[in-house]
């Protein structure tokens, strides 16, 4: 049995709470909105620049870069400010940026340079929203349930995965990628609206002095490495983030150069890779009430290695669809258990911070990827490139296992004082604070 695990939690008891409903059903608009964006920046930086795999690396690392690079203040900013403030300021700054590409689209501007460049703005309005949407998942619901809650926030993510690029697919080619970015400005409006129907207690911040973000990211940074089960997460994030995510995003030179499927190609991938996490995900939440954290994720690991090795040498496209969906299934599996572990065993003072170090590392990791692969591609092709990852993903992951590195991730010695408290009669009106 897991360390701090509770045999009475199920994988969707999350939802017993009116709050976390609210924020997974607007979250599942706005995220399939957002994938709408995902799609259409790397077709449209691939058909501009002349089909090249390197401007796409270069688009991911640029969406990716500020996203790394802020979360040390925004980490900090979510430890000492009202989180459902910075997430309808952060949520209101990114309709923005989506209309700004919807400006661009419509008013002729065909550089794939300055979609790059407005790229930029939206990676940093997802550096300040990401600590912040992660810590306060943990306000929503009581500890016994943290692990179906951060599940199930995976599995929101990986439906809108499944959901949103088919449909952007079809959107794209049917009315082009301008119509993508109006249905992503139009998608966040969910979000803030479901943020300011939430019934919160009146909370007031503390007075830790001047906020001096560097110097908390570093006591941030010292305190994780002290802690074994959180610096374990936050390696094996960057592993992910380097290999895993970084194929999952570089598919759409899969779907083009290998099969010449096109947009609709990339966006069967996403969804294969969507649809992997939905399965998973009722499975993932049912295990971690029986099996240690460390375990699944040995299991995951491996399995994320093979699927982007099947993608390598698939002989037909439905084989690349098939490791997309490994991929994607054992994504939400390692993702949930790393998460769950940082929340378990961070002190709540400190929660938002040390998330943030783990998205950093993540995040850094992914675009730094991203960059390496689509540079190696050029030079050595795609399935090439593609089986070396896989490979040394695979060989990182057999390491892990094999030192028992992992075994960390299966302590929950942390601080948990989430504002909501069990429903007795969760069907009754009443909220549950």
């Amino acid at each position: 049995m897991p360390d701090g695990a509770d045999t009475r939690a199920s994988a969707f008891a999350a939802l017993r709470y009116r709050n976390y409903r609210l924020m997974w059903i607007s979250a599942i608009i706005s995220s399939s909105g957002r994938w709408f964006q995902v799609l259409a920046i790397p077709l449209i930086v691939y058909d501009l620049s002349g089909q090249s795999a390197a401007w796409v690396g270069l688009a991911g690392f640029t969406q990716l870069l500020p996203v790394a690079i802020l979360c040390p203040f925004a980490g900090a900013i979510a430890d000492r400010y009202p989180r459902r403030t910075i997430l309808i300021v952060t949520q209101s700054t990114q309709t923005v940026v989506a209309a700004v590409f919807v400006t661009m689209w419509f008013g002729g501007v065909r550089s794939p340079g300055a979609y790059v460049a407005v790229s930029i703005l939206a990676g940093t309005a997802s550096g300040l929203n990401l600590p912040a949407w992660q810590a306060f998942v943990s306000e929503l619901v009581p500890r016994d349930t943290l692990m179906s809650a951060v599940t199930l926030n995976s599995a929101q993510f990986n439906m809108a995965r499944m959901l949103g690029p088919s449909m952007a697919g079809v959107v794209i080619a049917q009315w082009g990628p301008g119509w993508a970015f109006v249905l992503n400005a139009v998608s966040y409006f969910a979000v803030i609206v479901s943020l300011a129907s939430l019934r919160l207690p009146r909370l007031t911040a503390e007075s830790n002095g001047r906020l001096r973000p560097l110097s908390e990211f570093g006591e941030a940074v010292a305190y994780t490495r002290k802690k074994a089960g959180i610096s374990t997460a936050v390696f094996v994030g960057a592993v992910i983030g380097f290999f895993g995510i970084t194929a999952q995003q570089m598919s759409i030179v899969v779907a083009e150069d290998v099969f010449g499927q096109g947009e609709r190609g990339f966006g069967w991938m996403l969804t294969a890779s969507g649809v992997g996490a939905i399965v998973a995900s009722p499975m993932v939440a049912e295990m971690a009430r029986r099996f240690d954290r460390s375990r699944i994720q040995e299991v995951a690991l491996l399995l994320y290695g093979s699927g982007v090795c099947a993608m390598a040498v698939a002989p037909w496209f439905v084989v690349a669809l098939a490791g997309m969906f490994a991929t994607g299934a054992a994504h939400i599996a390692s993702a949930s258990t790393l998460n769950t572990a940082i929340q378990l065993q961070v002190d709540e003072r400190l929660r938002a911070r040390v998330l943030s170090v783990y998205l950093t590392v993540l995040l850094l990791s992914s675009p730094l990827g991203q960059l390496f692969m689509g540079q190696a591609i050029e030079v050595f092709g795609v399935r090439e490139t593609f089986l070396v990852f896989g490979l040394l993903f695979f060989a990182l992951a057999v390491g892990l296992a094999s030192t028992q590195r992992l075994r960390a991730l299966d302590s929950g010695s942390g601080t948990y004082q989430p504002s909501a408290a069990a429903e007795a009669h969760p069907s009754t009106p009443a909220p549950p604070r």
